[in-house]
């Protein structure tokens, strides 16, 4: 019989793992203060050194923050911090900004489907005024950028489920980054059709018709997809679009 030694945990890794653990759970949300140093060694039942490790170790996994004279804080996500390296990358290839359309269009058809069940009175009332800032922006040849952002972020979070508001949130965030200058185009180039889409999938989800919607959402990044493709040339990537 071959016998192994067990790995010895120190005491301070306990102490991350126990935190992790109420983080994971939801114990301790996002900008929550944790307890000071002697009460939280109190609570667990360690020494002070243990949890001084034990904070030091989270804060470099970026898990808190610890400000000098405030205490220890859950840290918030900073989304942008993850999109601007993000989109710096897929902008060094012309295939990746069609590869991430084509992820939104199959992302998007499926939160709009689960929208359309679940959406409130509120959530509509955010979406409809959404749609009329868009029409307002595209009649007076604004950026509309912000109220389509606005748009499909309150789609997303009617479906009142935050892992798909965080991703749909980064895609965005990576959509805008990626090809900003570009959307403009689109949105001069053809702007009765970009309200009138964004009305129709309004409409789809007002009457709770979730097949409607998400076909209304696919006509639009379709349309989108190939605009983009007339404006920047790119005929190479027609297969994104099948």
């Amino acid at each position: 019989m071959e016998l192994t030694r067990k790995k010895r945990t120190r005491l301070y890794e306990r102490v991350v793992e126990q935190i992790q653990d109420l983080i994971k759970n939801g114990t301790l949300a996002p900008g929550d203060q944790l307890l000071p140093e002697r009460q939280l060694a109190e609570k667990l039942e360690v020494s002070r050194s243990a949890v001084r490790e034990a904070l030091s170790a989270l804060s470099q996994m970026g898990l808190i923050e610890i400000t000098p004279g405030s205490g220890a804080y859950v840290k918030k996500a900073d989304i942008q911090s993850l999109i601007e390296p993000l989109a710096a990358i897929m902008l060094r290839e012309t295939r990746n900004v069609f590869h991430l359309l084509e992820a939104r269009r199959i992302l998007e058809t499926g939160i709009v489907k689960v929208a359309a069940l679940r959406a409130s009175t509120t959530d509509l009332l955010i979406i409809r005024d959404a749609v009329n800032n868009i029409r307002q922006d595209v009649e007076n040849s604004k950026d509309t950028d912000e109220a389509d952002l606005d748009f499909h972020i309150a789609i997303a979070n009617s479906t009142k489920n935050h892992i798909l508001v965080n991703i749909m949130t980064m895609v965005s965030g990576l959509m805008r980054e990626a090809y900003g200058p570009s959307r403009k185009k689109l949105i001069y180039k053809g702007k009765n059709i970009w309200y009138d889409q964004h009305l129709e999938i309004y409409e789809a989800l007002v009457r709770k018709d979730p097949e409607k919607a998400a076909e209304a959402m696919e006509r639009h990044l379709l349309t989108a997809i190939a605009e983009l493709k007339a404006i920047t040339e790119w005929e190479e990537y027609d297969d994104i679009e099948k």
